[in-house]
């Protein structure tokens, strides 16, 4: 079961003040270091199958207790002694990211404390301490939760393919009781509940945890459009209900119970496919009819009748009127915080187009635009794609075709049936993930996204062009000394406003920094063209030491310069096998890029951070940068970026055609909003 990354949404732990034990101690010393004590390797050999020989899975060769090995490494296999050496020495880069967490929040945990997250991290990997999870909020001390809720906010990740696995899951609930109490022997403290899910069900999760001895006091929080959750089957048959006893951990179906409803609109008929989002809206007050005993389900929905029902139904607040039109308050609302273009809260008596009401719903719930392939034939609208992901926005079928119909006036039948599935993703707390080489990341929720048009965008090559109403494109060049020499003057008679000189960079083996051989050169030539002017740095630390350093080289450097751009911090992954930045944790890289962007910022200059895709997902925690704007490298002779966050500067291509370059150069372009 090793290295499961399957991630699921999880309820926020609810803070209660009874019945605490202290999670973790803090202190005024300095963090030391911890390493994987006999208490963790003892979980992962009890848990983890043992195999002596090597063995080949999904795409990788291992031995052991699970470990990850190169191909014909052990190739007379391993004893179990020397599979546990394999287990600590691949700890280590756990070790190195839990006490840089604990470090950097100012947490000192008990050697039981850290054991059981070793654990945990061995089977799902790092990711866990990015995010917004019940576990990563209790750890870091952000709630006080009951001893219940930590052992629900260890066991919800107990998932493999998709299904919750009963070994895992009770090896979560070990974790927990080490967490707690410093031992396990407490692990029958509590049972867990998984319900299996079918189609057409939402929930936020298929699992809840009780105490064995009470009561089931609710079932995980699910939704079936016409149906109420009454119970659940266990796998010898019998039903359990609310209220029941807890005696053992349970593996269970739901049942469902088909709802009724006191139908007060002549022209809304069961068998209609609106019938029961209009039903359950209505006994819950959410919708009315038009006073004549009808609910003109065909009717248009206007702009501002969409404000408020999308607002509410996505958590807002009410919003008084503050004008003459009885939905200013919302218009007002929506225009402070960018729901709706300026156009559209004009005109809130007339009809709201579907791709409009998709923009407005899916900023509501602060999801951003997705750039894969659209499921709907006559759309490529990002945020419409983004509201199907989630079972939002469902479009029509035709032909074997998804339709958006994004130009069509949204009727009062469709309103409701959005409205009725933004309550259940509210309810169930959905977060906004992105499937990337394989795995999935939860997008940080407190960081911009992507808000450019990506029919904005046109052209190709050093061609490319954005043009969007407010926002002011410059167009550029980033530079070192692999350019050679430069004709400035032609440079910028073929239309480039700005270029980001390279200042110098670190090696990759050795680790010395270096200036760029051309630097001098071509700060005068730029300079002289009036160009602005933005400069990087090649980084390659690995500490935070090391990136200070690189700052003040850089400070120094531009002391008595122009610069009217950012300084970027330009780390990246160098492809060599010898580089000493392989395999530096996720947790370093940001503390480096945060060490090098502060330190330029008490200079005065406007830091920035250079990433690709590959960075922005991966190597880097982008909760930990949002004090820095991105300069985001991708899409090379692409026909948009399709990053999830946003950019202040856009490197579209490595092979620009430039007059008075040479070679190919890489191009930029910068966004002024």
């Amino acid at each position: 079961m090793k290295r499961n990354t399957t991630q699921f949404d999880v309820l926020l732990a609810g803070v209660l003040l009874l019945l605490l034990l202290p999670l973790f101690s803090c202190d005024a010393r300095a963090y030391d270091d911890l390493k994987t004590g006999d208490t963790a390797i003892e979980l992962i050999r009890r848990y983890e199958s043992f195999s002596p020989e090597m063995y080949y899975e999904n795409g990788h060769w291992y031995v052991g207790y699970g470990s990850q090995v190169k191909e014909n490494a052990f190739p007379d296999g391993v004893t179990e002694e020397e599979a546990a050496e394999l287990v600590r020495a691949e700890l280590k880069g756990i070790e190195t990211d839990l006490n840089a967490f604990f470090s950097r929040n100012g947490i000192t945990p008990t050697q039981a404390q850290f054991d059981a997250l070793v654990d945990f991290t061995y089977t799902l990997g790092s990711s866990w301490l990015r995010g917004n999870s019940a576990l990563l909020k209790l750890v870091r001390g952000d709630t006080q939760p009951t001893r219940r809720e930590t052992a629900r906010a260890f066991g919800v990740w107990s998932h493999e393919g998709g299904k919750v696995a009963p070994g895992l899951a009770e090896r979560r609930l070990e974790e927990a009781a080490l967490y707690m109490d410093g031992s396990a022997e407490n692990r029958d403290e509590f049972a867990y509940l998984a319900v299996a899910k079918r189609d057409g069900v939402k929930c936020n999760t298929d699992f809840a945890v009780y105490e064995r001895g009470g009561v089931y006091d609710a079932f995980p929080t699910m939704f079936l459009l016409g149906y109420t959750l009454t119970g659940v089957r266990t796998s010898d048959g019998s039903v359990l209900h609310v209220g029941d006893t807890v005696t053992a951990s349970r593996i269970t179906t739901p049942i469902w119970e088909k709802n009724t409803y006191s139908n007060r609109f002549d022209d809304v008929r069961e068998g209609d496919w609106y019938y029961d989002y209009v039903m359950e809206l209505n006994e819950g007050g959410v919708v009315s009819g038009r006073g004549d005993g009808s609910f003109d389900p065909s009717s248009s929905v206007t702009v501002g009748e969409a404000l408020k029902l999308i607002l509410l139904a996505a958590g807002h607040e009410e919003q008084a009127a503050t004008g003459e039109h009885w939905a200013s308050g919302y218009a007002d609302y929506a225009h402070a915080n960018d729901l709706l273009s300026a156009a559209l809260l004009d005109s809130l008596d007339a009809p709201i187009r579907r791709v409009d009401v998709a923009y407005l719903a899916a900023r509501a719930i602060g999801f951003g635009q997705v750039f894969t392939d659209s499921p709907f034939a006559d759309s490529d609208d990002g945020y419409a794609a983004a509201l199907y992901e989630i079972g939002v926005l469902t479009g029509i079928r035709e032909h074997d075709e998804m339709h958006l119909y994004p130009s069509k006036p949204l009727t009062r039948a469709e309103v409701s049936a959005i409205v009725w599935r933004l309550r259940n993703t509210i309810a169930l707390e959905t977060v906004q993930t992105i499937r990337y080489e394989s795995r999935t990341y939860e997008i940080a929720s407190d960081v911009p996204l992507n808000r450019y048009n990506k029919n904005s965008f046109s052209g190709e090559g050093n061609t490319m062009a954005y043009d969007e109403p407010g926002v002011a494109v410059l167009r550029g060049i980033d530079v070192s000394k692999h350019q050679g020499e430069i004709d400035w003057e032609k440079a910028a008679a073929d239309g480039i406003d700005f270029a980001i000189l390279r200042v110098g960079g670190r090696g990759w083996t050795e680790g010395q920094i270096y200036d760029d051989a051309c630097f001098e050169e071509y700060y005068a030539s730029a300079n002289a063209e009036g160009l602005r002017l933005g400069y990087y740095f090649y980084s390659q630390a690995v500490t935070t030491a090391e990136a200070v350093e690189e700052a003040d080289y850089v400070i120094d450097k531009l002391r008595g310069r122009r610069v009217d751009g950012p300084v970027v911090f330009d780390w990246e992954t160098a492809g060599s096998k010898s580089a000493r930045t392989n395999d530096l944790p996720v947790s370093v890289v940001c503390d480096c890029a945060v060490a090098f962007c502060e330190r330029i910022r008490e200079a005065g200059y406007t830091p920035m951070v250079y990433m690709n895709a590959y960075d922005g997902y991966v190597r880097y925690n982008v909760g930990r940068l949002k004090d820095y704007a991105i300069w985001y490298a991708g899409q090379y002779n692409g026909e948009y970026p399709r990053f999830m966050y946003d950019f202040e500067i856009w490197q579209y291509t490595s092979s620009g055609d430039l007059d008075g370059i040479n070679d190919g150069v890489d191009m930029d372009l910068w966004f002024l909003r």
